[in-house]
């Protein structure tokens, strides 16, 4: 991981337009709100940081670890987050319509109203996830995923989704 001048700081201010995140220390940070639609911000530590109510639509975030990340109300849609940890992410009313969510681990993360309408959850793992009220139209999975669903979240992507 590069630098840490940003690991626990108060950045939801920051503009980052012209800052290089990728491979940053970003961990425990406060970035609520934070502008950062279309960056590049792959193998970046995120692990515990407020990123409540930010813009991170289409943005590249491969191989980020948001570990017990705030993510409520994000907007993640057409975001790519190829094998991306969000293991324990709060995810409560996120919009992550037509993101790829190729291989993320989503284990014991709270999708509850979150919308994936759209998205690419081949290979995603929601062992433990909380996905009450959670909008799976055309997404597309696969039998892995669904082997990690609950019995509930399982018949609603089934419904709503389409299998690869």
């Amino acid at each position: 991981m590069g630098s840490d001048v940003f690991r626990k700081r108060d950045l939801s201010k920051v503009n980052f337009e012209y800052e290089d995140l990728i491979g940053r220390n970003l961990s425990d940070s406060c970035m609520r709100g934070a502008n950062l639609k279309n960056r590049d911000i792959h193998n970046a530590d995120l692990r515990c940081a407020d990123l409540s109510k930010a813009d991170l639509s289409d943005a590249i975030l491969f191989y980020v670890n948001l570990r017990g990340a705030d993510m409520r109300e994000i907007n993640l849609s057409n975001a790519k987050l190829w094998d991306a940890d969000l293991y324990g992410a709060d995810l409560q009313d996120a919009d992550i319509r037509g993101a790829d969510l190729f291989y993320t681990d989503l284990r014991n993360a709270d999708l509850s109203g979150a919308n994936l309408s759209g998205v690419n959850l081949r290979h995603a793992n929601f062992e433990g996830a909380s996905l009450t009220s959670t909008v799976f139209t055309d997404a597309n999975y696969d039998l892995h995923t669904l082997n990690t669903l609950s019995e509930d979240a399982r018949k609603a992507l089934k419904k709503q989704g389409k299998s690869w």
